[in-house]
């Protein structure tokens, strides 16, 4: 299996993988789907072949505050290490960063095994 950074040629292949795996509404628009790739500022795309089997995005300062907007794993590959892997590279190893999460569809198990704990200080505001 193959992890890297998205790159413009593999736009459209993750926008698909994305559709079909819960997210078709975020990225029915090809354009607003380019600039969340652009204006993210870490992603990663996992391969196994041609095909995407995982894709993680998120926005960072590289400093202080991180924030992951985006972890998808195809069905098939689920609990096999995909997505902690995706989640451990995107995130890196500095340590003084702190990371925050919606954690949606049932992933909070998998957020806490990966060591986020539930806020009491976030706040959020919604789209409409």
């Amino acid at each position: 299996m193959e992890f890297r950074p998205i790159t413009i040629g593999d736009y459209e292949a993750v926008r698909q993988f994305l559709a079909g795996n819960g997210w078709e509404k975020r990225v029915a628009d090809a354009e607003k789907f380019r600039r969340m790739m652009e204006t993210a500022s870490r992603t990663v795309v996992a391969f196994e072949g041609e095909r995407v089997v995982g894709f993680a995005r998120a926005l960072c300062d590289d400093v202080s505050n991180g924030y992951i907007g985006t972890v998808a794993v195809a069905a098939d590959f689920r609990r096999r290490g995909v997505g902690r892997e995706l989640a451990r590279r995107l995130m890196g190893d500095n340590p003084e960063i702190t990371w925050v999460l919606r954690a949606g569809r049932g992933s909070a198990e998998f957020w806490q095994k990966m060591g986020f704990t539930v806020s009491e200080i976030a706040m959020e505001k919604t789209r409409k």
